[in-house]
């Protein structure tokens, strides 16, 4: 009895081991499933987050396909981006340039040294700017009212004279109102400077009228002569300065300080003559212009066709010029 007892012992012992054991193994596999932390770990305390900001680019040319981007994750030691065009970059703020328009989904991972990782997207839309407006020229007293000046009496002239490029112009009346004149065998001119956009294109808009012959000498006719003048052309050391009121402009001292000056091709950025059209009647005449690399310009228009005597050696002919009005406008 003693010895069966001592077997049925032993067998329950037995089983129990074995049973202990699946328990065991069953416990290990549910840790391992389940990723429970080695002992002694804690928990990441400053995980990484990412995030980022972006910037399009601005400028000449297609600078606007630009994109720079600013990274303000926290708690991240790496990075890996992905720019929605199958480009990706590891640098902390990369910049791409895109192909062209379009929807472009920018994707951040940042990651710390512990291996979390965070996750950002955002999308871009990368689109073309619309082209700048060139504003306008501001020139003064361009219908030639009859105003004050720096000094003398009031003329149409007001803001348009240049002492060492001309006589100035005269002041007479017509179309309605008052009108400058390039006089009869006289070296009558205008000239203003004013400010425009390097490169931009520009419209000259003239009304004048031409007279008919005014002696019985043999005819000299007379032609309007019109000249955009570089700023690259100034004096040396010159700024200009852009009055806005005419008893504000001096009458000389500007850019252009000889009339060799402004016959140099090299500083003509626009050259046209009108010749009389034997019609007395107020007609519209329109040159273009770029203005080139330039920032400041400056019209001149004289009277030619007379003969080449006197301090300034040109004059007009026989024939009285009138202007009305001058325009100059962006394209």
């Amino acid at each position: 009895m003693k010895n069966l007892n001592l077997l049925f012992s032993n067998k329950i012992f037995s089983n129990l081991k074995i049973l202990l054991i699946i328990v065991l193994t069953l416990n290990l596999a549910s840790c391992e499933e389940n990723e429970l932390p080695e002992i002694g770990s804690i928990a990441d305390a400053t995980p990484p987050s990412a995030l980022f900001s972006a910037k399009q680019g601005e400028g000449a040319a297609d600078e606007w396909k630009m994109y720079s981007f600013s990274n303000q994750s926290s708690s991240a030691t790496s990075y890996s981006w992905s720019f929605g065009n199958g480009e990706s970059s590891t640098d902390f703020e990369p910049s791409i340039t895109y192909p062209g328009e379009g929807t472009f989904t920018v994707t951040l991972s940042a990651r710390d040294n512990l291996g979390e990782e965070s996750v950002y997207s955002e999308t871009v839309e990368v689109v073309e700017p619309p082209a700048p407006i060139t504003p306008d020229p501001t020139l003064v007293n361009v219908v030639f009212d009859k105003l004050p000046k720096s000094s003398g009496s009031d003329c149409t002239c007001s803001g348009w004279i240049n002492k060492s490029l001309g006589d100035q112009g005269e002041s007479s009346s017509g179309n309605g109102s008052d009108v400058l004149k390039f006089d009869n065998n006289e070296p009558d001119h205008i000239y203003q400077e004013f400010e425009v956009v390097p490169n931009a294109d520009y419209t000259i808009e003239i009304i004048t009228q031409f007279k008919s012959l005014e002696n019985n000498t043999p005819p000299m006719d007379s032609m309007l002569e019109t000249r955009v003048l570089a700023g690259s052309g100034y004096t040396s050391g010159y700024s200009p300065t852009y009055y806005t009121e005419t008893t504000d402009f001096p009458q000389d001292g500007f850019g252009y300080a000889s009339v060799s000056q402004v016959e140099d091709t090299a500083n003509n950025l626009l050259v046209e003559v009108r010749s009389n059209p034997n019609d007395d009647s107020y007609l519209t005449t329109t040159y273009t212009f770029n203005a080139g690399n330039n920032d400041s310009v400056a019209l001149f228009m004289r009277g030619i066709g007379g003969n080449t005597s006197g301090n300034f050696n040109y004059n007009s002919g026989d024939e009285e010029i009138r202007l009305d009005s001058v325009t100059i406008t962006a394209n």
